[in-house]
């Protein structure tokens, strides 16, 4: 069975909050108002899918995505923003991804 995005964001999610982790999950994208017009969910393109701070105090973003799945450009960009910002980022695709970050 293909364990999809939300499996693993749903499993990370719980870890991450398990191991004491403040977390959130960013919902991004847009929606479609009743009036018919689109409202984004958040004014930052490519943002992670957990933002956070990690139990030590590191910021933390974890980018969730299936086996095959990969960063879009703009999430690229993001994590390069992230990362030169002195952030921590993981790219999961399971929680052993989590562990190997040193969560």
């Amino acid at each position: 069975m293909k364990t999809t995005e939300s499996d693993v964001l749903r499993s990370c999610l719980h870890y991450l909050r398990m191991k004491s982790h403040l977390v959130a999950r960013i919902n991004s994208g847009a929606f479609k108002t009743e009036s018919g017009n689109y409202v984004r969910s958040t004014d930052i393109s490519g943002i992670s899918d957990i933002i956070g701070i990690a139990f030590d105090g590191r910021a933390l973003a974890v980018e969730c995505k299936s086996d095959t799945g990969r960063l879009s450009r703009q999430q690229e960009i993001f994590k390069a923003a992230w990362i030169a910002r002195g952030g921590l980022y993981v790219l999961a695709r399971g929680i052993e991804d989590l562990r190997k970050a040193g969560l």
